[in-house]
């Protein structure tokens, strides 16, 4: 699926913020990318929302957007949306309206998520909380990760977060989310090992 107004994939550049979450099954992708899609499709407390434009990729040699193909990514599955969102300054109840764009990225790795989103947080948790489709990781794999980057990364264990405020192009960014999901994957394989010994 794809709407020929979302900008070309190689001229993104994303912060590394991303929520990262678990999963056993691939489902819960194509799950995940419904509730972002009807989600960004409500204005909330914006006075109008549109999607502006959306792709999602599950096929392992389907092309990204000139960037090769999925699997040659290292990906599974990635679904990024652009949502316009006019809302009303804080000083005025109405008259004038801001219009921002708002990116969102879900790339699925194994049975790992990494997700890029303006959808709130505690809104996020309740759905994960509700669906059982995915879950967020253990604070012992946040903390092993927070432990092998050294501070590069800002780890939040309660929400599952990892922020920086590099600013990185696509494929770079792709590389950086790679590279954090297989430190999150050996964390849980050694959390799930050293439980076992318990």
């Amino acid at each position: 699926m794809t709407r020929s107004e979302l900008p070309a994939l190689s001229e993104l550049n994303p912060t590394f913020t991303v929520t990262v979450l678990e999963s056993g099954q691939p489902a819960a992708f194509l799950a995940l990318r419904h509730f972002l899609h009807d989600t960004l499709a409500e204005p909330g407390r914006a006075y109008a929302v549109r999607i502006l434009g959306e792709v999602l990729v599950t096929r392992p040699d389907d092309d990204v957007a000139g960037l090769g193909s999925l699997s040659g990514l290292g990906f599974d599955g990635l679904y990024v949306a652009v949502r316009q969102r006019w809302q009303y300054p804080r000083w005025a109840d109405g008259g004038p309206t801001d219009l921002t764009h708002e990116l969102t990225v879900a790339l699925r790795r194994g049975h790992l998520v990494a997700l890029h989103t303006t959808v709130s947080g505690p809104l996020l948790r309740r759905w994960v909380r509700e669906t059982g489709h995915l879950r967020f990781l253990p604070a012992a794999a946040l903390d092993t990760y927070d432990q092998q980057v050294h501070g590069e990364v800002d780890v939040a264990p309660a929400s599952s977060r990892l922020s920086s405020t590099a600013r990185l192009d696509f494929r770079a960014y792709l590389a950086a989310v790679t590279e954090t999901l297989d430190l999150l994957d050996k964390a849980l394989v050694a959390e799930d090992t050293q439980g076992s010994f318990e």
